[in-house]
């Protein structure tokens, strides 16, 4: 190998590590700029999810705080709770209820059996 081609060997291996450098710095920059262009459209709508928040919170201490105070010793009525010990106690009287074929009840559980019958 003579001096001249070693030194277009050279001069190619050079430009062609530039030309991939610069390409390679393009591709990742405009993806990077896609990147950051999501990272600030992500903050924004993080924003003023944090601002309706912050104004919903105020909006339900202002509610709260116009309310009037319960009175000690006051009983809260509980209709949810009421309705779910009713319906607590309808299920064990079903339950407890001998009309109903002792075949077809279903396990503690919940799920029938799965077994194929044979």
């Amino acid at each position: 190998m003579n001096a001249m081609t070693l030194f277009l060997l050279l001069c190619t291996a050079t430009a062609l590590t530039a030309l991939t450098w610069w390409g390679a710095a393009w591709w990742y920059g405009r993806k990077l700029a896609d990147l950051h262009g999501k990272l600030e459209k992500t903050r924004q709508t993080a924003t003023q999810a944090a601002t309706a928040t912050r104004r919903q919170i105020s909006q339900l201490q202002k509610e709260l705080a116009a309310r009037a105070p319960l009175a000690k010793g006051a009983a809260v009525p509980r209709p949810a709770r009421d309705e779910a010990a009713e319906l607590a106690a309808r299920k064990q009287a079903l339950l407890d209820d001998d009309s109903f074929d002792k075949t077809i009840r279903l396990p503690a559980h919940g799920f029938a059996d799965t077994q194929p019958m044979m």
